[in-house]
């Protein structure tokens, strides 16, 4: 689920620079808060993407507050532009397209929280001496049946 969401806001979030450094029309002001969102996104998605390779302060996936941030950025940000774009003046393809980039934004978002609530109740369910039960639970939320 992790790499998923991770490897989503990737393509969307690098679509969305390119889009705006393509855009000549955008004033200097609109293209920089455009790239910053997008900046980011990126920039939480990549030390969301830390955590399984125990690059974040070495803690396995499930101990830290970061991926709660990442999700509630991800789905307060959808929530709030998606329904400033369908109220918006926009074509209509416009908007299921971005309806559909909200759509599976906060739904992937949504589905990572969980499992990693789901990892951190199990990580603080066993003790700290088990090692295998935390590689379990790092395995379950990067879906890892073993």
């Amino acid at each position: 689920m992790l790499w998923l969401t991770v490897a989503w806001t990737a393509v969307v979030w690098v679509g969305r620079i390119r889009n705006v450094v393509g855009d000549d029309e955008l004033t200097a002001g609109a293209r920089t808060w455009r790239l910053i969102v997008a900046i980011a996104f990126l920039v939480l998605a990549a030390l969301v993407a830390t955590l399984p390779l125990g690059l974040w302060h070495r803690r396995p996936l499930g101990s830290t507050r970061l991926v709660a941030v990442f999700c509630l950025w991800t789905i307060v940000f959808w929530t709030v532009r998606g329904g400033g774009l369908l109220f918006a003046d926009h074509d209509v393809g416009f908007k299921m397209v971005h309806t559909a980039l909200a759509l599976a934004s906060i739904g992937l978002a949504g589905a990572l929280h969980r499992v990693d609530r789901e990892v951190a109740r199990a990580a603080a369910g066993r003790s700290a001496g088990e090692g295998s039960s935390a590689r379990l639970a790092g395995d379950l939320a990067m879906g890892v049946d073993r």
